[in-house]
């Protein structure tokens, strides 16, 4: 078994200085997500991560276990 990631890759760049700023961020980045899923163009802003470092299979959510022996 090889252990890696799928993972929402979208991001903007922010001072953390400023709140102002970090809250427009995190609602530009919410509304993003929103727009693509909206519109069936989710998956640009998908990644896999197949560096597995530092995973154990006990990592894997169970619901993505539900049917792993109906597909053997």
């Amino acid at each position: 078994m090889r252990l890696g990631r799928v993972r929402v890759l979208h991001e903007y760049v922010i001072d953390l200085d400023n709140k102002e700023m970090v809250d427009h961020a995190k609602e530009a980045l919410a509304e993003d997500i929103f727009s693509a899923v909206k519109y069936n163009e989710v998956g640009h802003l998908l990644e896999i991560d197949r560096d597995g470092h530092g995973l154990e299979e006990s990592d894997i959510a169970d619901f993505l276990k539900e049917g792993e022996n109906e597909n053997e």
